[in-house]
């Protein structure tokens, strides 16, 4: 989606119809007719970061330990413009109108009570969230990460803190 691609470029603030439409070649009434207002438009772009998120999510094999909080790991690990992109669509969205964060904090909600509901050691595995979460933000925001080995270091540390949950 061209959203996706200005918001990953420019900034989630150069969102617009106007941008979307000379991004995608299409004129302002050819975007308006799929999505009426920047709203929609960023929900739109929401949704569809969500759904790729869920099919990354269900890549991780059925049988892995605490597979859904792999899957997030994972999914953080990706190459930048995939996860990027995700955050960015989330910034996007809630600089807009933090309402469109809605579907998002639903699903991180059942996320959450999955990963909570299949562990012995509920504060272990929300640790584990809080730190992917800061490595998500981390990269999006450019922060200092300690550098690779420290980072490196970091990962399989969560990869096993992860693998110890049941």
């Amino acid at each position: 989606m061209a959203a996706r691609v200005i918001a990953a470029r420019e900034g989630s603030g150069s969102v617009t119809i106007e941008a979307v439409a000379k991004e995608a070649g299409l004129s302002k009434g050819g975007v308006l007719y799929n999505f009426p207002t920047k709203r929609a438009l960023l929900a739109g772009l929401l949704d569809q970061m969500l759904a790729a998120h869920r099919d990354f999510l269900a890549k991780v094999p059925e049988q892995h330990p605490s597979r859904t909080l792999r899957g997030h790991l994972e999914t953080v690990l990706q190459p930048e413009d995939v996860v990027d992109d995700l955050s960015m669509a989330i910034l996007a969205a809630a600089a807009s109108d933090p309402r469109l964060l809605d579907p998002l904090r639903s699903e991180l909600t059942d996320d959450l009570e999955r990963i909570l509901t299949n562990t012995q050691d509920a504060p272990a595995a929300m640790i584990s969230v809080l730190a992917i979460q800061g490595l998500r933000f981390q990269r999006l925001l450019n922060l200092p990460d300690g550098g690779a080995d420290v980072r490196d270091c970091v990962i399989e540390r969560l990869r096993t803190m992860i693998d110890e949950l049941e």
